[in-house]
């Protein structure tokens, strides 16, 4: 990641006060050698802050695709040149930094926010990444590959530092910040994300079942009952097209909005 870019971005946006939302998306990668070989991952397509992302910016993403190795395609419209004039009127208004390693996206996201600081309750940060729960101290990394022979390996894990108690205490405290808790267990889901908002301060989690995380989210907030959306509901389930991230943004909006005013 390059500092320069952030701060151009900031530069650019900073004239026309612009309310500015940080997104991360994604797995992240728990390196078990130093020159890295072998990894641990959590999973992720990164499709719940892809997704989200897309929602502003509905012209350019319903009518333009990302081919194969970045090639940039688009189906046969009649105002394929207006296509592109929007393409890169968007372009100016998303800056994309990719990260891998559990290190890479802790270390980037705090030197991010500390950069946005200053436009205080008007940056949002939307933490949707799906970053490891554990992981092995750097200082404890081995600095070769790992051998395959002499056995099993045994792997000693550690829980990793929370990111988001930092970002929140210390990096952006006047920030609007969104987690996510997802479970297994609806028992816990409720409880889970109210001890979250509890433990690190921040304005929003968005709970959600694994099973159904693409039609329903539960909007958990300090002092205020449960909020939940759900594409099932007759309130949606007549629209055609829309997706739960749609919910979630247009939500988001709403409450970010409301932070700033109070």
């Amino acid at each position: 990641m390059k500092i320069e870019e952030i701060r151009e971005f900031i530069n650019r946006h900073k004239e026309d006060n612009s309310k500015i939302v940080v997104i991360s998306s994604g797995g992240t990668a728990v390196p078990l050698e130093k020159n890295s070989v072998r990894f641990i991952e959590n999973f992720s397509n990164g499709t719940r802050g892809s997704t989200s992302a897309d929602q502003r910016f509905p012209d350019l993403f319903n009518h333009l695709e990302l081919g194969e190795n970045g090639n940039l395609t688009a189906p046969t419209y009649p105002n394929l040149s207006e296509m592109i004039k929007k393409k890169k009127e968007y372009e100016s208004r998303i800056l994309m930094v990719p990260f891998v390693t559990y290190y890479d996206y802790k270390n980037d996201l705090e030197l991010i926010c500390k950069e946005f600081s200053a436009i205080g309750k008007k940056l949002c940060v939307y933490l949707a990444a799906a970053v490891s729960d554990f992981y092995i101290d750097a200082e404890e990394l081995p600095e070769h590959k790992i051998q395959s022979v002499g056995g099993g390996l045994n792997l000693k894990l550690t829980m990793t530092p929370k990111v988001l108690k930092r970002i929140v205490k210390d990096v952006v405290p006047e920030a609007f910040i969104v987690s996510f808790k997802l479970e297994t267990d609806p028992n816990l889901l409720v409880s889970k994300s109210r001890k979250a908002l509890s433990e690190y301060g921040h304005q929003v989690v968005i709970a959600n079942m694994l099973k159904t995380r693409k039609q329903k989210v539960t909007f958990i907030r300090p002092n205020r009952e449960p909020l939940e959306l759900d594409l099932e509901s007759p309130e949606y389930s007549s629209q055609k097209n829309i997706e739960i991230e749609d919910l979630i943004v247009g939500k988001l909006e709403e409450m970010h909005d409301e932070f700033i005013r109070t």
